[in-house]
């Protein structure tokens, strides 16, 4: 909400506003539910939407100053007695980001619990990953058929609307059948896409040999598909690369095909 608006408010109605935003914030830091905030629980909801530590030291610091009974901790009438903003952000809307990150937060360690049930069990891993069926020029493919056989198994994340994705994904093509042609090594690749549209995932999976997965699987794709999620992946173009039994071999090969083209497998 911003500051130009509260000044509009009559004094009451702002009052009132700043008191739920606080009561908001509260609840979003109170992160064990014990309705007490401790300067640990402070630190780890700053972390979760991105504060530096330099920050984030100074207003543990500049919270804390509120614990009037010295017991290291706030209670909601000690967090909430008077206003609190960082970084020209309000408290309203810190509160929705750090609930919305930590909400993040755990759905990223459930699923990384389920994909170590899964990790080294193959074509369980990865119908976990990419669903049951990838699509290809040729039709759909079974994801049990794509993975028999495979060496390694890259997980591509790219987007049609990203430029650097534009120029590295010649590069891994070149990579792609040079590897092919040599037969040496049994290599598949899945994009992911990170498209707006469905029109731009056609077009842009046009321009690739490999198989995709559909763009009608929204929990599957995107930077919250689970393979983003499981990857932690934070931008593109971002390849990772498993073995045949889905086990991560290589976090982000990237950088290694643009330095080292079809002999990065040998890099892994």
């Amino acid at each position: 909400m911003g500051a130009d608006f509260l000044r509009m408010l009559d004094p009451e109605e702002k009052k009132k506003i700043e008191a739920e935003s606080m009561q908001a914030l509260f609840t979003a830091m109170d992160i064990n539910g014990d309705n007490y905030v401790t300067p640990e629980e402070i630190k780890e909801s700053l972390e979760s939407v991105g504060a530096p530590a330099q920050m984030i030291s100074t207003e543990v610091q500049t919270l804390m100053t509120r614990d009037k009974d010295g017991d290291g901790k706030l209670s909601k009438s000690e967090f909430t007695c008077a206003g609190y903003s960082i970084a020209g952000r309000s408290a309203g809307w810190l509160s929705k980001a750090i609930a919305q990150s930590l909400k993040e937060k755990e759905k990223s360690k459930a699923l990384k619990a389920e994909a170590k049930k899964l990790e080294g069990k193959g074509v369980d891993f990865f119908e976990f990953l990419f669903g049951k069926k990838l699509v290809s020029k040729s039709g759909d493919v079974d994801v049990k058929s794509f993975v028999s056989g495979k060496d390694y198994i890259g997980v591509y994340f790219s987007a049609h609307w990203c430029g650097p994705c534009r120029g590295f994904t010649p590069q891994l093509a070149e990579a792609f059948a040079m590897i092919e042609s040599k037969g040496v090594k049994k290599f598949g690749v899945v994009f992911v896409s990170a498209d707006r549209s469905e029109a731009a995932f056609k077009e842009y999976y046009g321009s690739m040999p490999w198989n995709a997965i559909p763009f009608s699987e929204k929990e599957l794709i995107g930077f919250e598909g689970k393979a983003a999620s499981l990857l932690e992946c934070q931008g593109i173009p971002h390849l990772a690369i498993y073995d045949g039994n889905g086990k991560l071999v290589n976090g982000n090969a990237t950088n290694l095909v643009r330095q080292f083209k079809e002999d990065f497998i040998s890099k892994l």
